[in-house]
């Protein structure tokens, strides 16, 4: 269905998709609420480079916004929603800001509206937690094509994470590591926001790494913990 230039549009979302809006970020004119477990984006004109961008957003549901915050359907004339009141604020301040929905049980603050669950999603681990001497005796003896594709870095406790596909095949704790992000493997958050949206409830700088518990605490891991896995780099760890 065509674009409808003339008239302001709002959509609706789930916010675990709101990560998606960074595509938008440039375009002036937009603003942005939070409604519970939803998103709304509203703007005063839609033209068809707008309206192809907004239709490649994941479960994004458009509006027209009609008298009285009235909302119809694209193409339709008669009310099938109202737009939410709130505080709406520009998408661009809104994206560069943390999300305001949730704190954290642990440092993040004390809010319990963001947390880890159990989840039924068949992923792959892509970082693991195990112990030095695990490790190290995996790595001394792997073929250099395995080891090429992983890092490791090593705590003052002589933990190791590794990270990195395919994880060797040695005892430990798996996760999922997504935009620096970190979760064990078969949880994850709710509301389920993706990883950049996450980041920006953190504040993360770019150069650190946020290792979750299942309990939701978590530590902070700088990237230049890791070293590129080679027999000879695990040697010079741990003499």
């Amino acid at each position: 269905m065509p674009a409808e230039p003339k008239s302001p549009w709002t959509v609706c979302l789930p916010i675990e998709d709101a990560e998606h809006m960074g595509k938008l970020r440039l375009i002036k004119g937009l603003s942005i609420l939070v409604d519970g477990t939803s998103v709304w984006l509203r703007g005063d004109y839609l033209d068809d480079e707008l309206d192809q961008r907004i239709r490649s957003i994941p479960n994004a549901v458009r509006f027209m916004i009609q008298a009285n915050r009235q909302l119809t359907r694209p193409g339709e004339t008669v009310p099938c929603a109202q737009l939410p009141d709130g505080l709406w604020q520009p998408l661009r301040a809104w994206l560069s800001t943390k999300l305001p929905v949730a704190g954290f049980a642990a440092e993040a603050g004390s809010g319990v509206m963001l947390k880890l669950v159990r989840s039924s999603k068949n992923r792959q681990a892509n970082l693991m937690l195990s112990s030095w001497e695990r490790w190290r005796a995996y790595a001394i003896q792997a073929p250099a094509v395995r080891l090429s594709r992983l890092g490791f870095a090593v705590s003052e406790n002589a933990d190791v994470l590794i990270r990195g596909t395919p994880l060797p095949p040695i005892p430990g704790h798996r996760f999922i590591e997504d935009h620096g992000i970190i979760i064990p493997i078969g949880w994850q958050f709710e509301p389920n926001v993706g990883s950049v949206i996450v980041r920006q409830v953190l504040k993360l700088d770019e150069t650190v790494k946020a290792l979750f518990s299942e309990d939701g605490s978590f530590e902070l891991v700088p990237d230049t913990a890791f070293v590129q896995a080679t027999r000879s780099a695990v040697r010079m760890t741990h003499g």
